[in-house]
């Protein structure tokens, strides 16, 4: 008959309440837990354990039977068990919620872990040595950010699918351009950080493209060629354009014709060449006959502070071909993010821009203007000196009528005298100290020429080093990486160049392209062929980009700066890395692990005129990627572009002083300006969304 659970013995009523029953059954089980309350000395607080081997007698079965009456009562009398087991598991589950010492030391040893991972911390001596206003300046932004991630941009983790209006903050840059410009307050903040020095700058990339456009409409003899007859709207899609400043008496061809002659690389042929090129105003008109109604830009473009993208302030209002023209020299949202894009298109159309943008500036009057109109934007950005990379390549520029060359020594002349007049015109005004060092000038060379030819251009390096030694610092290989040469392919020249410079004291340390590339082959198909190898063994004093430098393990320690070594220092640039697709977006970017790792790095723009960036957008980037990042780790990046730069210990020494002093007005500048919007250290909602309605449109 069935066991009925009620029916225990005198014998049995001090035994724990489930553990005959579960003997009864034939059950074995190595240990079971009760509460306190049915404990021998009747301690409610005791937790006892009975083990399963306990001399407690069986009761006799009342059936001679070997098997219960019922496998119905077995399966009941089962469950019973079940359920009286569970019951004590949920109370010694609570009973071990209680605060325990084992509770104290997991809340103290996660304190600790926390607390040894500060104190290795890469902007550690930035936030210790902060002042109050500079902590209550970094409350702010850091509450700011967080409100623009939730409010401004919207995409807060949900189940629901989020809206037309809804962005992702540190998401596509081109994508939430607008909406950071018009709206985000950390991108005002960002305008106005002191940023330190720009280390990383190709040399026709600073200024908008309508700057130049503009300029060019003063050339009569500025002209353009094709690479294919424009003949119907896809031709104006598919070619590739190239400027020059030529002799007024140059032969003119007709580009919208089907006869003309600049087909694929025809411009390759000394020959054809000659019969190439069109006048850029001629252009201009045809292209309104040839294509009317397009391209026709329907307001002007303005180039202010509020949008820091030129160095004046004023509405440029372009012609339909200029306008197109302009779409061949800046990246589009399409072009970057199309789905279809790939790494090597990407690089093939920014290799076209740049093409493009070349004729535009390198000739003799935009040059000498475009030093001074430079250093005026970087100015507008917060940014006290640079070091700018032109590809020299190239031995001449022409002069204004097309009919002189101008040398590579002249152009550093003229370099060297605009930065002087700027200089001057600066000390003049009692603003000297926003860009008192002036530039220098990385020589960079293609990686992709023939050795016979690297020789020659390291010779051509080391002639103007010694004829221009405070303006010259530094040599480098550029290129996309995916492309032949890796940098060790050139060791004997690169070595030799070394040596040379050794010998004749000359200081010029390499600053090599490095580690901007997914692939990360040095355009071949070996690891082993990695420029980040070569840039440790030729003890490079920075790298550009270093993208792909988490992948190496070893090489990190060679990079990392510590009480003994400097390190390398990497020279980031992550817009540029998102537009070329080596990642998504900002959050992607491994800035935050190199960083993490100990590695110096610098904020860079690289090529703001294709990218459409500035070192505003760069630092904002920066700090919406991560929630870790403060304005204390601006700091340290500003503070290590000096550290790092090219610059004389004397004239870093000055430069730390003015950045200090620049830095703690822009503390106060940030306190000054935001605070309001606080009510202590919580958002004050209304306040806050007033504040963030859109900026009139433009």
């Amino acid at each position: 008959m069935p066991v009925d659970p009620k029916s225990t013995t005198s014998s049995e009523s001090n035994k724990p309440r489930g553990q005959g029953w579960l003997a009864k059954c034939g059950l074995v089980i190595p240990a079971l837990s009760v509460r306190g309350r049915d404990a021998p000395d009747g301690d409610p607080n005791k937790l006892v354990m009975y083990p399963a081997d306990s001399k407690e007698k069986k009761r006799k079965r009342t059936s001679k039977s070997p098997m219960p009456a019922s496998r119905t009562a077995v399966r009941m009398q089962e469950k019973r068990d079940v359920e009286i087991e569970q019951s004590e598991a949920k109370d010694a589950f609570d009973l071990a919620l209680q605060p325990s010492e084992v509770h104290a030391r997991y809340t103290s040893n996660r304190a600790q872990l926390l607390h040894d991972e500060n104190a290795i911390s890469w902007d550690l001596s930035a936030r210790q040595s902060a002042s109050p206003l500079e902590r209550r300046a970094a409350l702010i932004v850091r509450v700011l950010r967080e409100y623009e991630r939730a409010v401004l941009f919207g995409n807060i983790p949900s189940e629901k699918i989020p809206g037309p209006e809804t962005l992702d903050m540190g998401g596509q840059f081109l994508t939430n351009k607008h909406r950071i410009e018009k709206r985000s307050k950390i991108f005002e903040i960002s305008k106005q950080v002191p940023k330190g020095a720009l280390l990383h700058l190709h040399f026709n990339a600073e200024l908008h493209p309508e700057r130049l456009l503009e300029e060019a409409r003063s050339m009569p003899n500025m002209f353009i060629r094709s690479i294919r007859p424009l003949l119907k709207p896809e031709d104006l899609e598919l070619t590739e354009m190239v400027f020059n400043v030529m002799p007024d008496d140059t032969y003119e061809a007709d580009i919208f014709s089907p006869q003309y002659e600049g087909e694929g690389e025809n411009f390759r042929d000394p020959k054809i060449l000659p019969r190439l090129w069109m006048r850029w105003t001629t252009f201009q008109s045809e292209f309104l006959r040839h294509f009317p109604g397009l391209y026709v830009q329907k307001r002007a473009a303005t180039l202010n502070s509020t949008v820091p993208n030129s160095s004046e302030q004023a509405k440029v209002k372009l012609e339909p071909a200029e306008n197109w023209i302009k779409k061949k020299m800046v990246l589009s949202e399409e072009e970057a993010y199309a789905l279809s894009q790939t790494v090597n298109g990407v690089w093939a159309r920014f290799n076209q821009a740049t093409r493009c943008f070349k004729g535009l500036l390198n000739y003799e009057k935009v040059y000498k203007w475009y030093i001074s109109s430079a250093i005026d934007r970087m100015i507008e950005e917060k940014v006290m000196y640079a070091e700018l990379r032109p590809m020299l390549l190239d031995k001449f520029i022409p002069s204004t009528d097309g009919r002189a060359k101008i040398d590579n020594a002249a152009q550093m002349q003229m370099i060297i005298d605009g930065v002087k007049a700027k200089k001057d015109q600066l000390e003049s005004q009692g603003m000297g100290h926003l860009f008192p060092f002036g530039l220098k000038i990385v020589y960079c060379t293609p990686r992709s020429i023939p050795k016979f030819m690297m020789r020659n251009e390291m010779k051509h390096c080391i002639d103007l080093k010694i004829q221009f030694p405070d303006l010259i610092c530094g040599f480098d290989l550029v290129g996309a990486e995916d492309r032949p040469n890796h940098i060790g392919f050139y060791y004997e020249e690169l070595v030799a160049l070394k040596k040379t410079c050794e010998e004749k004291g000359l200081d010029l340390p390499f600053m090599f392209h490095a580690g901007e590339t997914l692939l990360d082959t040095g355009g071949s198909t070996e690891p082993g062929n990695s420029n980040l190898y070569d840039s440790v063994l030729l003890e490079s004093k920075r790298i550009g980009h270093g993208f792909s430098l988490m992948k190496h393990p070893h090489l990190i320690e060679r990079f990392r700066k510590t009480e003994t070594s400097k390190g390398i220092c990497v020279e980031l640039c992550p817009i540029s890395n998102e537009l070329l697709h080596l990642c998504r977006n900002v959050k992607e970017h491994p800035y935050t692990e190199l960083l993490a790792a100990g590695i110096p790095c610098t904020i860079n723009s690289d090529n703001p005129s294709l990218f459409s960036n500035s070192m505003s957008h760069e630092f904002y980037q920066v700090m919406v990627g991560s929630p870790a990042i403060s304005i204390h780790s601006w700091k340290q990046l500003a503070l290590w572009s000096l550290e790092y730069s090219c610059l004389s210990e004397s004239d870093k020494a000055k430069g730390y002083e003015i950045f200090n002093k620049a830095w703690e007005d822009f503390c106060y500048w940030v306190v000054e300006t935001y605070d309001g919007l606080f009510d202590g250290d919580s958002l004050n909602e209304a306040r806050t969304a007033e504040a963030f309605r859109p900026h009139e449109e433009a």
